[in-house]
């Protein structure tokens, strides 16, 4: 079952030129990143073919008790993607099963040093992460990636659910408000869900980075609530093979969006790997702005409704 806002229903008037150009950038850059992935496991699948005659390193390798790490390729992905490799290298040598018919210091000693030998054999071929390097550390508080972060995604589903719900929202928002006032909002959003992210880590000893536009796409629905909460958005429905289009009122499907994120934060166990606190964080930023900012947008933009 689906369920995909994609259009507000109201004429926009002119070009979402910004709007546009943001979704164009996004696709860009994910296209960058699964060239760089690309280059990355060519290099590793290089490199480990050479590794079939190693016996030493294939002897560490089975003992990694990691079933996620069944592989040379996944082994070296996992250090060179870690803070500290040689600290990564060290922990992965303390669990992994002892080598039969020796101590287990001598063993352990003997995987770490097998790895780290690996490993800086191949740590400056390893070509430049682009999905690493755009993403935002909760712990860096980097101005520069809160802004690159925006743009990257995980996966094609990722990235067009995104685009879908971004280009729904933020396009007529950027008709009524202007390109400026929507780009400086964007900015905005992108720097207060950053930062929300980063304060609800603090204390937590490895938080994960975060990518994706949804932040910036909840903060958009946040403001369009408060300046058009009665204006109708057309909602695609499909279960299966059955299609239908409804009008849903915009205050009604924000509060089903930001009611699941609330629920899936506070009380499911699981949140898949979703940046809730984005989520959440951008949408109260979006209603905020609009709040101290554009009240008298809303009201121009109530009389417009009126006579239309």
């Amino acid at each position: 079952m689906f369920f995909f806002p994609y259009r507000v229903n109201l004429p926009l008037g002119r070009i979402p030129f910004f709007t546009i150009l943001i979704s164009l950038l996004c696709i860009f850059v994910y296209s960058q990143q699964v060239a760089s992935t690309d280059r990355l496991e060519k290099t590793l699948q290089k490199f480990c073919a050479q590794q079939e005659n190693n016996k030493d390193f294939n002897i560490s390798l089975t003992k990694i008790k990691n079933t996620n790490l069944n592989n040379c390729e996944t082994v070296i992905y996992y250090i060179h993607h870690s803070n500290n490799p040689d600290k990564t290298i060290q922990q992965l040598a303390r669990i992994a099963q002892p080598i039969d018919g020796v101590s287990l210091p001598y063993s352990r000693q003997f995987i770490a040093t097998t790895l780290q030998e690996k490993y800086n054999a191949i740590r400056e071929q390893l070509p430049h992460d682009l999905t690493e390097s755009l993403a935002y550390d909760p712990t860096s508080y980097d101005i520069i990636t809160m802004f690159t972060s925006q743009f990257a995604h995980a996966d094609i589903p990722h990235l067009l659910n995104n685009l879908l719900f971004f280009f729904a929202f933020a396009a007529s928002l950027e008709v009524v408000m202007g390109g400026i006032s929507f780009i400086l909002l964007s900015i905005v959003i992108s720097i207060g869900v950053s930062l929300a992210y980063s304060a609800s880590t603090i204390g937590i000893t490895q938080p994960l980075p975060t990518i994706g536009l949804s932040g910036v796409v909840m903060g958009m629905i946040g403001l369009f609530n408060y300046l058009m909460p009665s204006a109708k958005i057309r909602c695609l429905f499909v279960f299966l093979l059955y299609f239908r289009i409804f009008n849903i009122p915009a205050w009604l499907l924000a509060s089903w969006f930001i009611g699941w994120d609330l629920y899936g934060l506070f009380v499911a166990s699981d949140q898949g790997n979703i940046n809730l606190v984005a989520h959440i964080s951008g949408a109260f930023l979006g209603y905020t702005l609009g709040v101290i900012f554009f009240r008298k947008k809303k009201q121009l933009i109530a009389i417009h409704l009126q006579k239309t």
